[in-house]
């Protein structure tokens, strides 16, 4: 099986798609392409076998986000300026169920750092942002995620990981 990652696109298959999440399979379902190809609020990057190339296997969409510099932890709002600080939302991930544990959440969101490096450097940001599930959140720690401190919410932990971070990881 080989994976290709590339932008969703409207023939891809995406009912078949299970990854045990009812909010992520109905996001991919209903308002994925939406969002991306008439909204152009996010676009939406999907898995697929070579072999079956239009069933999606997993799936991540990528946004713009604006953080409060006063959100952001010390280490990474030292010697920013005092205003909103441009961010890329990593706004859903997700793996089918059939494929879960066997690192094709690690080619997704290795896939999403490679497109924020390259939009930061064009247009400027500091960092990716995620709301992970609090049963997730260990697994974006891994990658270098760290908590937002004093961001209400009972369902998802809001996590920033440092643009510089990611840059300093590329260049090994």
């Amino acid at each position: 099986m080989g994976i290709e990652i590339r932008r969703l696109e409207a023939p891809d298959e995406v009912e078949p798609f299970d990854c045990g999440d009812e909010p992520l399979n109905n996001y991919l379902k209903r308002h994925a392409f939406i969002n991306q190809e008439k909204m152009s609020i996010g676009v939406t990057y999907a898995a697929f076998d070579s072999l079956v190339p239009r069933a999606v296997l997993g799936y991540f969409t990528l946004a713009t986000a604006a953080l409060s510099r006063d959100l952001l932890p010390k280490k990474v709002s030292r010697g920013l300026p005092n205003y909103n600080i441009p961010m890329i939302l990593l706004a859903r991930l997700a793996v089918d169920r059939r494929l879960a544990g066997r690192g094709l959440g690690h080619a997704l969101i290795s896939e999403a750092f490679r497109i924020s490096l390259r939009v930061a450097d064009e247009v400027g940001c500091r960092c990716i942002v995620t709301d992970a599930y609090p049963e997730r959140a260990g697994w974006y720690a891994r990658y270098g995620f760290v908590s937002v401190e004093g961001v209400p919410g009972d369902t998802a932990r809001r996590m920033v990981l440092d643009i510089r971070t990611l840059r300093k990881a590329a260049q090994y």
